[in-house]
């Protein structure tokens, strides 16, 4: 945001916008809108982590830019509580004494390995280009997207029966996550790190990757079929919507495409299929 924004009355002050939300604080603001007349802004909760990550996904370095809080928080502390949502679900299983050795692992797993792997890739190279924005964009899609939404989904039933692939899956994949991410948000993910694993991912050495998986033939192979696994989740769960069911209760007339049969334990388990 410009000096000359504040001067005209049409922009807000940073700092008013960071302690929004500490201390239960809330925050209103009023500015000239683009007609001129005034318009009222407001949010509760916001702070310094949210507005990075705010600054990391929407402001290129170099814009001039307009803070506006009830998106931010609209936009962005939802993404937080999600990452944190994620984090505490992990919690529950107790992490493997070793991850950077995977145990044989489920088809499942290695799929969301394949999908985290090339996500990794693609933040590293943005790390070492300073290009904040990709780095910011490819973990948000990841984080809140396809690891909970589907992955997660997937793997609960394993999770709570105590099965080490989905355990060991599910714990290097937020711990590594919380190192990429410690950049753009280092209390967040300190605080998250040390609590599940007993040390801070801002204090990493060097940046997480799987070296024994990555370049795999298995998880080129297992990438061509997200799209597919993506569909065929969303269509079901459209279904259930549509026939007034829950998401939990069984449902029959749908047929696994083959394309995807190297899932269907997982697929018939997680939908309850008949």
């Amino acid at each position: 945001m410009s000096e000359h924004g504040c001067t005209t009355g049409n922009g807000i002050d940073a700092d008013s916008v960071l302690e929004c939300g500490a201390n239960g604080r809330t925050g209103s603001w009023k500015i000239k809108g683009a007609d001129g007349k005034q318009v009222v802004l407001k949010a509760n909760k916001i702070g310094s982590e949210c507005f990075r990550l705010w600054k990391a996904c929407d402001a290129q370095v170099g814009d001039d830019f307009h803070i506006n809080p009830e998106e931010i928080e609209t936009k962005y502390y939802g993404v937080l509580t999600k990452i944190f949502n994620v984090a505490r679900f992990a919690s529950q299983f107790e992490s493997p004494d070793d991850l950077s050795s995977p145990p044989e692992l489920n088809m499942e797993d290695i799929w969301i390995l394949s999908e985290f792997d090339q996500s990794m890739a693609t933040v590293e190279k943005a790390w070492k280009d300073v290009d904040i924005y990709t780095a910011a964009q490819t973990l948000k899609s990841f984080g809140t997207g396809i690891f909970p939404s589907h992955w997660l989904e997937m793997s609960k039933t394993r999770l709570y029966d105590g099965d080490i692939s989905a355990t060991w899956t599910i714990h290097r994949i937020v711990r590594d996550f919380l190192s990429a991410f410690s950049p753009i948000c280092p209390f967040f993910t300190h605080y998250l790190s040390t609590t599940l694993y007993g040390s801070s991912s801002v204090d990493v050495r060097a940046f997480p990757r799987l070296p024994s998986f990555h370049g795999s033939e298995l998880f080129e192979e297992l990438r061509v079929k997200t799209q597919s696994l993506e569909e065929f989740n969303s269509m079901v769960w459209r279904e259930k919507k549509e026939r007034g069911l829950s998401l939990k209760s069984p449902i029959s007339d749908i047929q696994i495409p083959e394309f995807l049969n190297l899932f269907t334990d997982a697929l018939v388990n997680m939908h309850n299929l008949e």
